[in-house]
């Protein structure tokens, strides 16, 4: 009995010394993270707002760590193809990816998809970006209400650009529809970027578009005319412009920016991500580059990015279950 009770205790100090050895292994691979390039996957087209943000924390994060994050735009399949790389890729911070509603939450949610929200872990929040609805300078329509009304008029004949078959902004307009029973021709388009191009090219009446600096920038030339902010708020460039709740519809979304990781990345990665994305959201070039009013002044931790992401689902999930 006591040689059965002697072996017992070896084999349990052995298994012991072998968990050990192999968390601290683990922890000192972790330990000069990084020592070769990351992946930073990118769901959208070069060009527009998601790629802007991207790309500024991307060449933070790399001065901050001491190595190279290199963006790659993925934007097939509505940002599927991106997150589908993220979500096979190994859990170890050599690749990580922005994401936002569509790609997350919403294409999963309305696709028979191989990967979920689940399968992602959240390390920031890097930029939130309101949204407007658009029009061409030559647009014959001076308010919301107006081009609402035209597209009760004309069923399925007003085209409306939106950034992304699956975005928010595309799901927004389809509750919009259901609810208010006005049909509109939603044209889904790669990005922001392409969005305004087939705007001030008179391929499409309107815009549901992310309020950021290229369009501000169309604005402000008088290429594009506001017509509504779909926020809570009016838009802080566009104070004159009245809210869609004022125009008397309820439509509202903001595009979260978040920064994920497969799940299952080591802690003290993850610790190291999450506190470079907030050292990068405090960084004057970075906010120079996505613009001073989209960078929030309170940093959302990783808990706090998870938890708006997860309340998205539940919002939407009764318009979008399979």
């Amino acid at each position: 009995m006591n040689k059965t009770r002697l072996f017992s205790a070896a084999v349990a100090v052995a298994g012991l010394s072998l968990t050990v050895t192999a968390c601290s292994g683990a922890s000192k691979a972790s330990e000069g993270y990084p020592t070769k390039s990351v992946t930073f996957v990118m769901p959208y087209a070069a060009g527009g707002p998601s790629d802007t943000t991207a790309r500024a924390y991307g060449a933070c994060l790399g001065k901050l760590l001491g190595g190279t994050f290199v963006v790659e735009n993925l934007d097939s399949g509505a940002g599927a193809v991106a997150m589908q790389k993220l979500a096979n890729a190994k859990p170890d911070g050599y690749t990580v990816g922005l994401s936002t509603n569509g790609p997350l939450v919403l294409n999963p949610m309305s696709n028979d998809l191989a990967y979920s929200q689940d399968d992602f872990q959240a390390l920031g929040t890097m930029a939130e970006i309101p949204t407007l609805f658009t029009v061409p300078k030559d647009s014959p329509y001076k308010s919301l209400q107006e081009l609402f009304d035209a597209a009760k008029a004309n069923p399925g004949k007003i085209s409306i650009g939106v950034p992304g078959a699956t975005s928010s902004l595309a799901t927004e307009l389809k509750r919009l529809q259901k609810e208010s029973g006005i049909e509109f021709s939603m044209v889904p388009t790669s990005g922001s970027a392409e969005l305004i191009t087939n705007l001030l090219g008179g391929h499409i009446d309107a815009g549901f578009v992310n309020d950021y600096v290229d369009v501000e920038a169309q604005v402000k030339d008088g290429s594009i005319v506001p017509l509504a902010a779909a926020g809570e708020a009016r838009s802080e460039a566009f104070p004159k412009v009245p809210t869609t709740k004022e125009a008397g519809y309820d439509v509202k979304t903001t595009s979260v920016y978040g920064l994920f990781a497969p799940k299952g990345l080591p802690q003290d990665v993850s610790d190291k991500l999450e506190s470079g994305i907030e050292t990068c959201s405090k960084d004057a070039e970075v906010i120079s580059q996505i613009g001073d009013r989209f960078v929030p002044n309170s940093f959302s931790d990783a808990a706090a990015t998870q938890q708006v992401f997860s309340e998205m689902r539940t919002r939407y999930e009764p318009l979008l279950a399979k």
